[in-house]
């Protein structure tokens, strides 16, 4: 990651459980060859948590949300043009009859 996107600072505190967590987390992936640090874990677990809140506009659950809305909305469209249909073809067949 590029650190010159970074340009606003936060300053945060944590328990020393949580600092402990942070890096154990560096240095299992640092074994692992990434190249991370507490900072990279913060944006990374931030991001994952944005990206699922529903009430964030842009997030993925907001979207899903936003799509199932509207695949509702063509559910309905279909039955009811299927219910026309079918009343169309039902007085048609009468007719012939």
């Amino acid at each position: 990651m590029s650190k010159a996107r970074y340009t606003e600072r936060v300053t945060i505190g944590f328990t020393p459980d949580q600092n402990r967590r942070l890096e154990e987390l560096v240095r299992v992936r640092s074994r692992k060859g990434e190249e991370v640090n507490k900072a990279d874990l913060i944006r990374t677990a931030l991001t994952f948590y944005f990206m699922h809140q529903d009430d964030l506009p842009g997030s993925r659950k907001a979207i899903a949300r936003s799509v199932e809305g509207k695949i509702a909305e063509v559910d309905r469209k279909v039955d009811h043009l299927t219910e026309t249909l079918e009343n169309f073809i039902e007085r048609v067949t009468k007719r012939r009859s």
